[in-house]
């Protein structure tokens, strides 16, 4: 059973995922401005963006939501579809970075 504790380091770590991957998002075309081809580096960056909330979602649904709630129909929906555009999102960040080197 997590403490009240664990669940509240858990949080910060989902709270710090979703700032950086807002600012992320919002400076993407300035950290890829050095690049190649920033307009595919700058939607790596996004799509790394987009995978580090899907990750704060994760983290929320298993660690806080379980736990307040019983596991059951809606919290494993929740995990599943974070869990799944997280994946997708990290392949195509990582597509996107190589194609804009």
């Amino acid at each position: 059973m997590w403490s009240t504790f664990g669940r509240l380091v858990v949080v910060v770590m989902s709270l710090a995922l979703v700032v950086s991957g807002l600012w992320l998002w919002q400076h993407a075309g300035m950290l890829a401005s050095d690049a190649s081809r920033p307009d595919i580096a700058g939607w790596a960056i996004r799509s790394g963006a987009v995978a580090a909330v899907a990750a704060a979602q994760a983290l929320l649904s298993f660690f806080v939501i379980a736990a307040v709630f019983r596991r059951g129909l809606f919290t494993s929906a929740v995990r599943f579809t974070a869990g799944l555009i997280g994946g997708a999102a990290i392949v195509s960040a990582a597509a996107l970075g190589l194609a804009g080197r």
